[in-house]
Parts: structure tokens; C-alpha cells; sequence
């Protein structure tokens, strides 16, 4: 069995010169263990946490600056200068072209993989303004993913991704969280409409934030196996998110669990990822 891990959903802090108002401010979130969130840790640190080779990794926006996200690209710069990774940062998906497009330059950065815009409950409606599908295949001409973090179980805003995916073949999609699963019988829907376009990937994580049982979860990953296949699925860890209710370490083994064959986790737990971001 391989132990060579990349990580292609983490998040570092610098709650010192980062804002972080989702975390920080006046309405942080009400999670257990948020004290553990809320260090500041290294990748060094993070590397010496797992008894697997974390070989690379991939960093999600975390709100260090969303007036000017160029800023958290250049912290990232100095704080994983000694392992690989790509940095996913934030544009609103839905401003008028223009303006996604100027915002985008100011983001050109070696390490830019793509963009998330976190359309969750109401925010899903963003997805279907008209300045989206321009938005989207100005990302594909420049060869940068977008991270759809979204509940797959809201049919027409899956249905209008599935459609995007279809208009720009050449643009990857990575579906964040698992679909963020809670009515498993409509998210199961929104699984087997995107699973149709072989440019949507999906990243198995962020159960910490959901309130399905072991067995629910297992179920989740049966399903998305059998729609999406060993070659666009992904582990991740969402640390330091996970630590609401497991160690890094443990994620990983749990993770380690789910697969029948070493070849199965070798895919998933580091070439899938490989492929997606780090070649």
C-alpha cells in the first residue's frame, strides 16, 4: 500500500495579519473544538501530524483578504515554501464579466489553480445569473478550475451546472465536500446529473459539517463511487476543519478505510489529485 497522500482541500490561517471575519468576527461559527480551528499551524507541522507521506497539497480560500485575495496568494508564497501545492482562490462567479475578468488578473499568481465561490442555500441562486456561463469559460481559456461548493441536492442549480459543464467541455469543475449530502435521495439525483460530464470531479470531504451517521456516509461514498468512478474522485481533509470531530491522522486512515484495493486508494488518495492540480 502506497503512503504518498496529496491533500487537495486544506486551509491555513494567519489570524494575525489575516481578516477572517467568518472566523474571527462577530458571527463566527458555533463548531466544537473551534479553538483547535483557530491555531495558526505550518505545514511542517501539519506533515509531522500523519503517518503518511503528505506529498503535496492544495490550498482553499479562507477569507485571509476577500477585498484583495491576491494578498493570501503571496502569504501562501512564504508560509509552504517546502512542499508542493496550488492555491484555489476567491472570485464572485456571478459579477458582470468585466469586472470577474479585471479581478482575475490581479490574481495571476504561479500557484492560481482556480476559483471557489462558496454557493451554499441561498447563494446557489448566483449560479444561474447571466454573467456565469462568461464568467466560466474565461476560467477555461485560462485553464483554471472551478470549485462549486454548493448542496447538489438543489436540483435546478445542479441542473444549470450540468448544463455549464456540458457548454465547456475544457473547463474543470470540482465539486466540493461530497455535495454537501443531507437528503441523500435528491443529492443522490444531483451525483448522477453531474457525473454525466466527464469534466466534474469530487472532492470526499467536510462530513464534519454534516449530521449523517458512519453508515450514511459510507452509503454517500458507495454512490459517488459507482457515478463518478476511481479517476475523478478525490480524499480530502478540509483541515483544519475536520478537527471538529477527528484528528488529521485519523481522517486519513478513515478515508484508507472506505477502499477495497491499493490501487483504488492510490487513485484517490494521491493521483486523481496529481493529475487535477499538481502536473
Amino acid at each position: 500500500m502506497s503512503t504518498k497522500i496529496i491533500d487537495p482541500h486544506v486551509h491555513f490561517f494567519n489570524l494575525i495579519e489575516g481578516q477572517y471575519l467568518w472566523l474571527q468576527g462577530a458571527n463566527q461559527p458555533t463548531w466544537p473544538n473551534l479553538d483547535k480551528i483557530k491555531q495558526q499551524i505550518s505545514a511542517e507541522q501539519l506533515i509531522e501530524s500523519t503517518d503518511f507521506e503528505l506529498a503535496g497539497l492544495v490550498h482553499i480560500e479562507a477569507g485571509f483578504d476577500n477585498s484583495a485575495p491576491i494578498n493570501e496568494l503571496k502569504w501562501l508564497d512564504k508560509h509552504l515554501n517546502n512542499i508542493a501545492y496550488k492555491a484555489i482562490s476567491f472570485i464572485q462567479i456571478d459579477q458582470d464579466s468585466e469586472s470577474f475578468e479585471r479581478t482575475l488578473k490581479n490574481l495571476i499568481h504561479p500557484t492560481l489553480a482556480g476559483i471557489r465561490d462558496i454557493t451554499e442555500g441561498n447563494d446557489a441562486a448566483r449560479l444561474l445569473n447571466s454573467f456565469c456561463l462568461d464568467n466560466l469559460k474565461i476560467l477555461s481559456h485560462l485553464n483554471l478550475h472551478f470549485e462549486a461548493q454548493l448542496e447538489l441536492e438543489n436540483i435546478p442549480i445542479v441542473k444549470k451546472l450540468a448544463y455549464y459543464a456540458k457548454q465547456l467541455p475544457h473547463l474543470q469543475i470540482v465539486i466540493n465536500h461530497a455535495g454537501l449530502p443531507s437528503n441523500i435521495v435528491l443529492w443522490q439525483q444531483g451525483i448522477e446529473l453531474l457525473a454525466k460530464n466527464c469534466n466534474v470531479a469530487i472532492k470526499f470531504s467536510g462530513f464534519e459539517l454534516l449530521s449523517l451517521n458512519n453508515q450514511q456516509q459510507i452509503t454517500c461514498f458507495d454512490i459517488i463511487f459507482q457515478h463518478f468512478g476511481e479517476q475523478r474522485i478525490m480524499f480530502a481533509s478540509n483541515f483544519p476543519v475536520c478537527q471538529i470531530n477527528s484528528s488529521y491522522n485519523n481522517l486519513w486512515h478513515a478515508h484508507l478505510g472506505l477502499c477495497n484495493s491499493d490501487h483504488i486508494w492510490h487513485h484517490l488518495s494521491y493521483k486523481n489529485a496529481k493529475h487535477l492540480y499538481l502536473v
